[in-house]
């Protein structure tokens, strides 16, 4: 297994992903929150996507659409995106920059490992690329 430095100086593994369990994306910014859930269901993935809303005492989910797509298509985007690379991935707000989208995703892969990594407009490569593929599977069915 080959290991690299994170931001933040732990370390963490480099993967390839060849099972999916579950992945949530939520992305936050001045005027609300976002998430994005896909669940495994065997050969198949249940892809969501939630609008964030405070009742007051909790944040609330409403789904706003769900796509069904292939299991083996969402670990193909994972690897394209080297979703495996970004464990440990803490990107720090940059200086100067008073506005922005903040994120925290958590996946279980390969059995049962976790990703973990978050930001502050400040993404790991790829993040773009795999934010835009979930787009597209959730505006294609329409």
């Amino acid at each position: 297994m080959l290991f690299t430095k994170t931001d933040n100086g732990s370390k963490s593994a480099i993967y390839e992903i060849n099972e999916f369990e579950s992945l949530n994306l939520r992305i936050s910014g001045m005027r609300g929150a976002e998430e994005y859930e896909i669940i495994s269901k065997g050969e198949n993935s249940d892809i969501a996507y939630y609008h964030i809303k405070y009742d007051g005492e909790k944040d609330r989910r409403e789904l706003q659409s769900s796509v069904e797509c292939k299991t083996d298509e969402v670990i193909a985007i994972l690897n394209d995106c080297k979703a495996g690379n970004w464990n440990g991935f803490h990107g720090k707000h940059p200086k100067g920059v008073l506005d922005g989208r903040m994120f925290r995703l958590t996946a279980k892969v390969n059995g049962g490992k976790t990703i973990n990594a978050d930001g502050s407009e400040n993404f790991p490569k790829y993040f773009n690329i795999f934010e835009n593929w979930l787009y597209k599977k959730l505006h294609e069915k329409q």
